[in-house]
């Protein structure tokens, strides 16, 4: 179960993504492998689900939002939390 806040904040960064016209199925919340969220596969928010994606390039503490096939217009890539 994620925690709600985080819900929230992910969802907040999630938005202008999705209203800039990209897909939730074409967008992965990359996260550090540590995280309590990386043992997810995918999370539902209020605008589908949304693949959860652990990186070893991450430190613990930092997610972004990406498009996993970045295309033309509107907005690809949001950070969600970074130290």
């Amino acid at each position: 179960m994620i925690n709600v806040r985080a819900l929230q904040l992910i969802e907040e960064k999630l938005e202008p993504i999705v209203k800039s016209g990209k897909r939730i199925d074409n967008i992965k919340l990359m996260v550090c492998p540590v995280s309590p969220i990386a043992v997810m596969e995918r999370i539902r928010t209020r605008y589908g689900m949304l693949k959860i994606v652990p990186s070893v390039y991450l430190k613990k503490g930092n997610s972004y939002l990406r498009e996993i096939k970045i295309t033309r217009g509107g907005l690809g890539i949001n950070w969600v939390s970074k130290k």
